[in-house]
């Protein structure tokens, strides 16, 4: 069973490789630095997978509530459209003349997705609402929330060639939806 306190710990872990491979990714020399790549992303993927199972089992696998039947409280919507934009920044950040497409299609998909994952907070019952409410959900929107501006003002950038400013606003994005991923697992 994974505790509150492991948990956090974990997430600490897997955040620091992430940090670690965008930072890899943005600041190595073409053509080097491939298998420190690969060790970061391998290291990250079995952090996020192990905290992901070992909440999934520790609290019942429940990708959708079967309390409420929503989709926005789960694990459905949120975990797809993360790995997606995670995905979709690798990849730009691996080889952007290559995967600049790619990353648009993953990080637009990813747009989307968590636009109808905001839409469907509309349908939540009124009690549902208040189960979700105290410090650790209100830190959840507030990071979801500055995650959904960013990615809608870094597509706007990235649109209109400000490649610099998309970059920008695309890593707070990034850090806003990863931090409301990790906060909605406390929940």
């Amino acid at each position: 069973m994974l505790t509150p306190d492991l948990q956090i710990i974990l997430s600490v872990v897997a955040v620091v490789a992430f940090i670690a491979l965008i930072l890899t990714l943005n600041f190595r020399r073409q053509g080097k630095m491939k298998s420190l790549i690969w060790i970061w992303i391998t290291l990250f993927g079995a952090v996020m997978t192990f905290i992901v199972v070992s909440d999934m089992i520790s609290n019942g696998i429940e990708i959708i509530d079967s309390a409420s039947n929503s989709w926005h409280i789960g694990l459905i919507l949120g975990l797809p459209a993360l790995i997606s934009l995670s995905i979709g920044t690798i990849l730009v950040l691996y080889d952007e003349p290559k995967y600049v497409l790619w990353h648009g299609y993953f990080t637009g998909g990813a747009l989307i997705v968590t636009i109808i994952n905001i839409i469907l907070l509309i349908f939540l019952t009124p009690t549902e609402v208040l189960n979700y409410s105290g410090l650790i959900h209100t830190l959840h929107i507030m990071l979801g929330a500055t995650g959904l501006i960013t990615g809608i003002a870094s597509f706007l950038f990235g649109a209109s060639g400000q490649r610099n400013l998309a970059r920008l606003t695309g890593y707070f994005t990034l850090a806003g939806w990863w931090g409301a991923f990790l906060l909605g697992l406390l929940l």
